[in-house]
């Protein structure tokens, strides 16, 4: 059957559920090797190789949870250059580019953004899509019709970007309703410098909004260099204030917090796991548009502090953010080219659990999906089988994966 089949390959240990755990092979850098079956679309067998001579020549991976992008913007780059570099610019031509936008063409970038996400390895993504009070409600209704059509191959969830005050508005409430059937996630921005007393009571009426509607949150906070974790404390403030904790929050950048002190970081963690607030850490586009001031010499490059904020039991994950538009000009929606990048700037090592859980189980988690990510005895055979024995050839430049949906090979 084409969505059966058997394989000997390598597969990370913190990413492998088996029965035979005793006799399991691992080498130096925490690679399983194991033999795999899979029947009907489901693993059905996970035997450990017991010849230690013999190395499988492969590398298994769960396929990728892609926690952050922007597909309604995607590959805009050369009509809408931001060659300053800086958040300034990129902020300003992405207002230009709303003057131009139309629903075919958001509606294009999206498809496009989808169909190269599902070849190059990802079952599941969520995508912010720029929202404001003269947008149609059309778009809507045709980006949820994408959703389903894409739905046999991906996990496909929306969030709202939109400015806080939409929210306080009859168009926020009505693209609310909507959402409430749909599953959309309602979005927003808090960067300083801001007002403080406006700041809490436009997130106050998001908050209630989404209590009404029993809808998610995602908000881009604190991505900045200024005001370490002013965004965040607002949100903390605001949440204790209306006594409402059942709305699921993501907090997307934080990035502003590594200027905190190790104590502070620990601290306000520890306050965000308690509310159940997850993190999604967002470096290449961080590192690629803040801290660009050309009159200092320092290379310091603001990223949510990872470790510390696991230390402190907050959910971390890893997100790509932007590809080839105003804010991040490379990228192509691969998850090997994130982690190339990612894993060397952040000094995470990739043989370590809470790394790939970063990756891999944060994700499925923050996404809510059935499927956690554990390769294990009846999981889905959705799998992203690379030509390598090694960490070094996953982070290579020439890589030769293999893509299993329901166990059949994509093409």
């Amino acid at each position: 059957m084409s969505n059966s089949g058997k394989a000997e390959v390598l597969i990370p240990r913190s990413l492998c559920l088996i029965e035979d755990f005793d006799n399991l092979n691992i080498d130096l850098e925490d690679l399983c090797s194991i033999s795999i079956t899979w029947e009907d679309g489901f693993v059905s067998e996970l035997k450990p190789i017991k010849n230690e001579g013999k190395k499988p020549e492969n590398i298994l991976f769960p396929r990728f949870v892609e926690t952050h992008s922007h597909f309604d913007k995607s590959f805009i780059w050369e009509d809408f250059p931001n060659l300053e570099s800086n958040y300034r610019g990129a902020l300003s031509v992405n207002l230009e580019e709303h003057k131009t936008r139309t629903k075919d063409k958001v509606l294009e970038r999206v498809e496009k953004s989808l169909k190269l996400a599902i070849k190059n390895g990802y079952r599941a993504i969520r995508s912010h899509i720029d929202t404001y009070k003269s947008q149609s409600i059309d778009i809507w209704i045709e980006l949820f019709k994408l959703q389903k059509k894409f739905l046999s191959e991906l996990t496909l969830q929306f969030v709202a970007l939109a400015p806080l005050e939409f929210w306080d508005t009859s168009s926020g409430e009505e693209l609310a309703k909507i959402f409430s059937s749909r599953g959309g996630i309602l979005g927003g921005v808090i960067v300083p410098p801001f007002n403080k007393k406006d700041i809490s009571k436009f997130l106050s009426k998001m908050l209630l909004l989404a209590s009404k509607y029993k809808l998610e949150i995602d908000l881009h906070i604190d991505e900045s260099i200024i005001e370490p974790g002013a965004g965040i404390k607002v949100l903390l403030e605001t949440i204790e204030n209306l006594q409402i904790n059942s709305i699921p929050i993501t907090c997307s950048h934080l990035s502003s917090l590594i200027s905190l002190s190790h104590h502070e970081i620990l601290n306000l963690g520890e306050k965000m796991a308690d509310k159940n607030i997850k993190v999604i850490a967002l470096p290449l586009t961080n590192f690629w548009l803040l801290n660009r001031d050309n009159k200092t010499t320092s290379f310091k490059r603001p990223v949510a502090p990872i470790k510390q904020l696991q230390k402190s039991h907050v959910d971390v994950s890893l997100g790509s953010d932007n590809v080839q538009d105003p804010w991040y000009p490379f990228g192509n929606f691969d998850p090997f080219y994130v982690l190339s990048c990612a894993i060397p700037m952040l000094q995470l090592n990739p043989w370590e659990r809470m790394t790939l859980s970063s990756i891999f189980l944060a994700p499925s988690r923050l996404l809510n999906l059935k499927w956690d990510g554990l390769i294990k005895k009846g999981c889905p055979a959705d799998f992203v089988i690379l030509d390598a024995q090694r960490w070094a050839d996953v982070f290579s430049c020439n890589l030769k994966r293999k893509v299993f949906i329901k166990g059949e090979l994509h093409r």
